[in-house]
């Protein structure tokens, strides 16, 4: 009741504000090709898109020399682009798996990814980073346009741009006004709504507000509880005021607000020799309850040189995730992990903006980042009988020890408090030699430092008995001896970064252009800290009274790393280095046919060093982050974007990626033979990405339906290697989905479909305890959407 409460506010707080005031229409996105004029409701096009990706770019969008793709209001509505998640694949070499929870987004893009720890792409909303991708998967709401840079972003925005950056503008309300409400349904229990109002109050101030609310039923079930796994729901608003001060001078401050309560984790058990996934079958709890909320404050100033513009974010996600770790019937263990973050980052950026040849960026950017994790495992049964005992019963001793607990609780408390700063440089020669021909220099020098704070403990109690011929005075009953440990203390590291970029561009036209780029990017290092359960483990195992020597017990490198060094050197059990690239890019984009034909065409190379790569440790109960050696990725994107005939347009993207290993030593096997994954595909990045799609829109005039559109959109990715081994892996798949819709006035009803074929497949894979785990794709789901705009 308490959450749905929280829920319930948020919504009404927006719904109350969108009951004041008046306006011109709210635009309904339109398909591309769709003329304005032909109604009252505004066209969002390309053509009206802002020149500049950014505040600090020195390049116009269309003219950055880098791949770009741009993502306009019509095709975020056509091809239901309604988060994060679902422009995977529709971007070239972009893959974000769906699975788990909104905690997990994963984003892959040219070989470089991040699965458990920070981030290789980085995300902006309206100017402001999300600096974790827990807050990733959000509702996308009013958006204006959104833009995808891919390949290394370091220069301009530093730290975890290492694969490029996702830029999401929302709709502002001096360009757009009005009213806008949808209500929508649809197969497996989903259902939402939607409302938001933008308004101008005279000429100097605009006020945008929404809100909504969404729930799903669930798509897997379990079969252990009869009941849905993954259903869920949601809510949340956003409001954005907008202040002109003087001609010269504007301000703008926004705040954002997310609840998230779902179900999760809809893993099944995977049959390597058959491929076949098992349903949903585990005992314990799996849910993932998520609240978070954004804020910013931009001030822009502008004279007939400079613009000069200051961002200053804030952001607080409060969570908390309950996991079955061994996701079977067995009552083997579980985590109950809390984040709770403050995060805080101001930059300052000043650019030029006089037409001439030289074109200037310089800017400074700092940042203070609290997360405090309380990650609390639980040992139960069939984890103590299966796994913790047999490791005494291999101890070489004339006693028996035997585990009396039922369930063996591990507390632990981390703080990683993090504080960065740069500054950066960027310029870009005009016509330098002969017209046409630029060059773009920039370096930023980026410092970050990083603390752990650690409080942790575990305690159980043994019965040391007699074996045969063991010792004479012990009591026939046997002697309790308890143990226990507790590791405190802290650890503290930092990293110093330049990351340059040079550029070679020629327009040979207006409407062509080629271009050279070379790129470094990185993504920060950091602590392991689930890795705390296994190092306690071997602490634990190694603090018995007199105990012997261990005939086994499987340790992770890392916990006996710990050990071997004293528990004091946590750094080198738990902390891992940051990740490099340097990127080479060869390009060309046009447009033809009066602006009917975009093409964009990319070549690129990455050399990755120390790739950060996610492993679950040999005991089970945790999952590492590891630099593991040195990469290589390379491959090729094409977009494509056609205007035939007014009404209909029709685009394709593609992306070939071939990431590998160049050295990666991956140890020795439980024979003692040596690994060695050179040569390997780096797991989880998908060779292929492709994307086609077409939308038709139909003005009929005088009509009771005056406009129809017909949109339709294939995606697919693969192969997709699951483990370094390259032995489990996902085929190429595809997917394809449908949306109608019908207008009358300002009265819209949309008919939708996804996944029509229901093709069955997996989308994320993983194991532990040996056994191997997926969790399948979303099935065909239907329903329909009713929007009025007024």
């Amino acid at each position: 009741m308490k959450r749905f409460f929280t829920a319930a506010c948020a919504a009404a707080v927006a719904a109350g504000a969108f009951a004041a005031g008046h306006g011109k229409t709210l635009p309904l996105p339109v398909p591309a090709g769709e003329e304005s004029g032909a109604d009252s409701i505004r066209t969002l096009e390309t053509d009206e898109v802002v020149i500049r990706s950014s505040s600090k770019e020195t390049n116009d969008l269309w003219s950055v020399p880098e791949a770009v793709s741009l993502v306009t209001p019509s095709k975020i509505n056509n091809r239901q682009i309604e988060s994060v998640k679902d422009l995977s694949a529709f971007v070239p070499n972009l893959f974000i798996p769906d699975y788990g929870s909104k905690m997990t987004t994963p984003v892959y893009l040219r070989g470089v990814g991040a699965r458990s720890s920070g981030q290789s792409v980085a995300m902006y909303v309206d100017n402001i980073p999300y600096m974790d991708k827990s807050t990733f998967d959000f509702e996308f709401m009013d958006i204006q346009r959104i833009e995808v840079l891919r390949g290394p972003q370091g220069t301009l925005y530093g730290r975890n741009a290492m694969g490029g950056i996702i830029n999401v503008y929302t709709l502002s309300p001096f360009e757009y006004q009005g009213h806008k409400l949808s209500v929508g349904g649809g197969n497996y229990g989903r259902w939402n709504v939607k409302i938001s109002k933008l308004a101008k109050f005279g000429d100097k101030v605009g006020l945008s507000v929404g809100a909504y609310y969404e729930r799903e039923g669930g798509y897997f079930t379990n079969e252990f509880t009869g009941k849905k796994v993954d259903e869920g729901q949601s809510a949340g608003g956003r409001l954005k005021l907008e202040w002109k001060i003087n001609p010269r001078l504007k301000a703008m401050l926004a705040s954002s607000f997310d609840f998230t309560d779902q179900g999760a984790f809809a893993y099944g058990l995977y049959d390597k020799e058959t491929g076949k996934i098992a349903p949903v079958d585990y005992n314990d709890r799996g849910n993932y309850l998520r609240r978070m909320s954004n804020n910013s404050l931009r001030f822009e100033y502008r004279t007939d040189k400079i613009l000069l513009t200051s961002n200053t974010g804030y952001q607080w996600l409060d969570d908390d995730m309950w996991m079955d770790q061994d996701f079977t019937r067995e009552s083997i263990f579980t985590i109950n992990q809390r984040q709770r973050q403050h995060s805080i980052n101001q930059e300052i950026a000043v650019r030029s903006v006089k037409e001439q040849n030289y074109q200037w960026s310089v800017g400074a950017f700092g940042f203070y980042n609290h997360l405090t994790t309380d990650g609390d495992v639980l040992f139960k049964q069939d984890g103590i009988r299966n796994i913790l005992q047999p490791v005494f019963d291999q101890i070489q001793m004339p006693l028996a020890l035997t585990i009396r607990n039922d369930e063996i609780p591990n507390p632990g408390t981390y703080r990683t408090p993090t504080v960065g700063a740069a500054v950066f440089h960027q310029s870009t020669f005009n016509n330098l030699l002969t017209d046409g021909l630029s060059v773009t220099l920039g370096l930023r020098l980026d410092y970050e430092k990083q603390y752990l704070k650690y409080n942790t403990s575990m305690a159980m109690d043994l019965l040391a008995t007699n074996k045969p011929g063991g010792i004479p005075m012990l009591p026939p009953a046997g002697i309790e001896m308890p143990i226990s440990k507790t590791l405190v203390g802290q650890d503290d590291q930092d990293f110093l970064q330049y990351l340059p970029k040079v550029s070679i561009k020629y327009e040979c036209t207006p409407q062509i252009m080629t271009y050279f780029t070379v790129a470094k990017g990185y993504k920060a290092g950091g602590y392991n800290i689930q890795m705390f359960s296994e190092v306690m483990q071997d602490s634990l195992k190694a603090s018995r009274p007199s105990m012997g020597s261990s005939g086994g017990g499987g340790r992770s490198g890392a916990a006996e790393a710990a050990k071997a060094d004293g528990e004091g050197n946590i750094r080198n059990a738990l902390a891992y280095k940051p990740e490099q690239t340097w990127n080479y890019e060869l390009g060309t984009r046009g447009t033809f046919r009066d602006g009917r034909l975009n093409v964009e065409l990319a070549l690129f190379m990455m050399d990755i060093r120390d790739v950060q790569l996610t492993q679950f440790v040999n005991g089970g109960s945790g999952r590492i982050l590891t630099n593991a050696g040195s990469g290589r990725s390379y491959g090729v994107e094409v977009s494509l974007g056609l205007r035939p005939a007014l009404g209909l347009s029709i685009d394709f993207n593609y992306g070939f990626t071939h990431a590998t290993f160049r050295d990666y030593d991956g140890g020795t096997d439980s024979d003692g033979t040596a690994v060695d994954y050179r040569g390997k595909f780096i797991p989880y990045v998908p060779q292929h990405t492709f994307s086609a799609g077409a939308a038709y829109t139909l003005n009929l005039p005088g009509r009771w339906v005056n406009q129809m559109t017909f949109a339709a959109q294939y995606t697919g990715a693969g192969r997709i290697y699951w483990t370094e081994a390259n032995d489990v892996r996902q085929p190429f798949y595809g997917l394809l989905n449908g949306k109608v819709s019908f207008r009358h006035e300002f009265v819209r009803l949309e008919l939708w479909a996804r996944n029509i074929l229901n093709k069955d497949y997996g989308a994320f894979y993983f194991e532990s305890f040996g056994n191997s785990f997926v969790q399948r794709g979303k099935p065909f789901t239907c329903g329909a959407n009713l929007v009025f705009a007024f």
